[in-house]
């Protein structure tokens, strides 16, 4: 068995306080890109998960695939050999490792037979942006992030998507302890509150609608307080076009509505960046 682990962009994502679980509330719009790691899977007569990264970049041992394997084994009695290819760079706010499990969660439970609702509860375990890759995107996700709605969004079909990254490895908890240090609750006001909830009612998303949203992060003022390299980056890349934070960083992207532009700005920017990408929804 192979499968694609798309990567991930967030249009906009934003952060409306912390809740009693500790977790940030959040209401962002997530689209997946042509971008992949790669999972190998087969059975085995073993006795444990076997699990094996080749990748450009160490793997922590406590991974997302080996306790996503060992929940499915804990249902399924099956024990499995999983090679991953490592396309995603970590740290980057483009989700590989959240793909990479929910993904596998997703097609292994087609194989195993295990119902919807269990395979939403293995997602929900991994992390908060897992549950997203069980549906067809984009979607807007929103609670901590586990809470998925599918959505349209006008012209959609005629993106191409540059994205860099910089070389920087983002941690996730620190960039939203940084957050909480700049923003105060009261700070986080009713007019977002408004605007999230005219949003989670939508269907689709208007062109007009998705320009005025497009690239309104929450996360990027502490993301760029806290790696010094970022405003820098930023204001490079600002001479290519719009460029536009994803996740918690520190991966950058820009939308194109020609593949040819899209790719002689990719050409641009490899003198400066070891990794950009041309990149389709998918």
């Amino acid at each position: 068995m192979r499968f694609l682990c798309p990567a991930k962009i967030n249009f906009f994502l934003f952060v409306l306080g912390k809740m009693e679980s500790g977790y940030h509330e959040i209401v962002s719009c997530v689209d997946t890109v042509s971008l992949f790691d790669e999972t190998e899977v087969e059975e085995i007569n073993k006795k444990e998960n076997l699990v094996i990264f080749e990748s450009l970049w160490d793997i922590p041992e406590n991974n997302s695939v080996s306790k996503t394997l060992n929940l499915i084994s804990h249902i399924t009695g099956k024990i499995f050999r999983v090679v991953v290819k490592k396309m995603i760079p970590p740290g980057s706010g483009l989700g590989g490792a959240s793909s990479d499990s929910g993904v596998l969660i997703k097609e292994l439970s087609k194989r195993y037979a295990i119902d919807d609702h269990k395979s939403r509860e293995i997602a929900e375990n991994i992390g908060s942006d897992v549950p997203l890759f069980l549906f067809e995107r984009p979607v807007l996700i929103y609670g901590r992030g586990e809470k998925v709605k599918q959505i349209r969004i006008e012209r959609r079909n005629e993106f191409f998507y540059v994205v860099v990254w910089p070389e920087i490895i983002s941690e996730t908890k620190k960039v939203y302890a940084q957050f909480d240090k700049i923003h105060s609750e009261s700070s986080l006001n009713s007019k977002k509150r408004d605007l999230v909830n005219y949003i989670l009612n939508l269907e689709e998303i208007s062109f007009d609608f998705f320009s005025e949203v497009l690239g309104k992060n929450d996360l990027e003022q502490a993301f760029l307080s806290l790696y010094k390299d970022g405003e820098k980056i930023k204001k490079f890349l600002s001479q290519f076009g719009n460029f536009y934070l994803t996740g918690s960083g520190s991966a950058f992207f820009s939308i194109f509505f020609d593949e040819k532009s899209a790719i002689d700005t990719a050409e641009k920017l490899r003198k400066y960046f070891n990794f950009v990408f041309v990149c389709k929804p998918w």
